[in-house]
């Protein structure tokens, strides 16, 4: 079965070159292919061996990816020699706070039925988890439990219970396009839209026929949340969160417990929640339970702090390299990160909200175009007017954070999924990467299948200083022209 109508085509990745020599894989390794592509992969005996007598370490099969060995590949170096600690608040820092409760001052859905309907048009066919076609009865199905009749009837608003996937259709199941092709099949589910962390303001236009499901809106995005992850919240307990000074986590996976040691949640990198009081040891900070009642919950000192901070060395190393720990994870599957969500985290113990795909982030502050530019000419753009761990570098479907130069390399950490092959037969696949990493804009360049039209360094559309305020530069003559700022 063929779909109908994709959403525009996503754009996975890679291409990239390096300066500097590849690194031959070792001797043992060099028949392995490590990359998808439009035949089956077997299972190689010498890539793992998951017996229960093997005490030997799995080890990684296929070539080295030289930017990944020639560069550290920790926060560290990168934010020591790039990074100046700001001594005054940014102005995107003042309305943080607008934006994180944005969903509480809804009365009705903030866009259109026309809009939140896109995806019953949208899809009509695709592969189910067992690979199989699934039938178009199943979307008839999603469609009818969509309740699309009572949109903007319900308007409640709501505080989360748990972390959770935000669905573009009210199923845990997945959709893929043809899993024969490479970059599609896992983890591409075109169901996953996004997340949305654990104790964050919402607001709920409606619920699907059966209650299961609802539509919900955050500060960011939209779309189904399982409905016992959620708690209405009367305006006496929102006003009491809104006024509470405000505890912005630093580390991911920290146990919440409340008093009596009930574990209630992990934390996260971005999470953000009200304080109620602070000992030698730990905030207290109030979340809602599954009774809808006003709770206290533990973090240590060391994972939060009270408050925005000023952009600084020392908080930005703490939160990077975690999130240099992260896994890929397709809008946020798995509890996992990808490209924008990582840098949407990164920077919200900052008061800095960004939004939370990659289009929209790329049109935050101020832009500035690479359009007719040769790559020499981006580089060097890229050194004159970037600000290393202020700057978002754009190319479609994907975003990158420039961290600064590095022996003359333009360096980037990004979490991406794989770099773009191709071999001399015309078979495209992806060498699979599936992390957060630092690289270069020449990433891959080294690999035997490396496709050079998808080199990255090629590719990208524009940079911009989130933390500036909106403009937008001419790549050209470097010269400016107002724009309306989206907010």
């Amino acid at each position: 079965m063929r779909l109908t109508i994709w959403i525009s085509s996503i754009v996975l990745l890679l291409g990239g070159c390096t300066t500097h020599l590849p690194i031959d894989p070792p001797v043992l390794l060099k028949q392995i292919q490590p990359i998808t592509k439009n035949i089956p992969i077997q299972n190689d005996s010498l890539c793992a061996d998951f017996s229960e007598n093997n005490e030997s370490s799995i080890f990684e099969c296929g070539p080295k990816i030289s930017d990944l060995v020639r560069f550290e590949q920790s926060i560290v170096p990168y934010a020591e020699q790039n990074i100046v600690d700001h001594e005054d608040f940014l102005e995107t820092q003042y309305k943080f706070e607008q934006h994180f409760f944005s969903p509480w001052t809804y009365t009705m859905p903030p866009i259109s039925l026309q809009e939140a309907t896109w995806p019953i048009r949208a899809f009509k066919g695709g592969y189910g988890s067992n690979l199989r076609p699934v039938p178009i009865t199943w979307f008839k199905e999603l469609e009818d439990q969509s309740n699309f009749d009572m949109f903007g009837q319900l308007n409640q608003k709501a505080i989360t219970l748990k972390w959770m996937d935000i669905r573009v259709l009210p199923s845990d199941k997945p959709l893929y396009k043809d899993p024969k092709l490479p970059g599609e099949g896992y983890p591409f589910d075109y169901l996953q839209n996004s997340s949305v962390n654990y104790n964050e303001p919402v607001f709920i236009s409606h619920t699907s026929k059966d209650g299961a499901w609802s539509y919900i809106f955050t500060n960011n995005a939209s779309g189904w949340v399982k409905s016992d992850g959620l708690s209405i919240v009367n305006n006496a307990t929102i006003e009491k969160i809104e006024k509470a000074e405000k505890v912005f986590i630093l580390d991911d996976d920290i146990p919440l417990h409340r008093k009596d040691s009930k574990f209630i949640a992990y934390t996260r990198i971005g999470m953000v929640l009200p304080l109620d009081h602070v000992d030698n040891e730990n905030y207290y900070v109030n979340v809602i339970d599954e009774n809808n009642t006003l709770i206290n919950v533990s973090i240590p000192l060391k994972s939060a702090h009270i408050g925005i901070s000023h952009l600084n060395k020392k908080d930005l190393i703490q939160i990077g390299a975690q999130l240099l720990k992260n896994t890929y994870g397709w809008g946020g599957m798995y509890h996992e990160r990808d490209c924008s969500s990582m840098i949407r985290d990164m920077y919200t113990p900052f008061g800095i909200w960004l939004p939370r795909n990659s289009l929209s982030q790329s049109h935050k502050g101020e832009v500035i175009s690479f359009s007719e530019l040769s790559n020499d000419e981006k580089l060097t753009l890229i050194k004159e007017k970037g600000i290393p761990f202020e700057t978002i570098i754009y190319l479609k479907g994907h975003v990158l954070l420039y961290i600064g130069t590095f022996g003359d390399n333009v360096m980037v950490m990004h979490n991406v999924w794989g770099i773009r092959t191709i071999d001399k037969f015309g078979n495209t696949g992806r060498y699979i990467i599936g992390k957060a990493v630092i690289s270069t804009l020449e990433l891959g360049k080294d690999l035997a299948d490396f496709d050079p039209a998808m080199k990255l360094l090629t590719r990208i559309e524009s940079m911009n200083i989130f933390t500036h305020t909106t403009i937008i530069l001419a790549s050209k003559d470097k010269g400016t022209k107002n724009q309306n700022p989206r907010k």
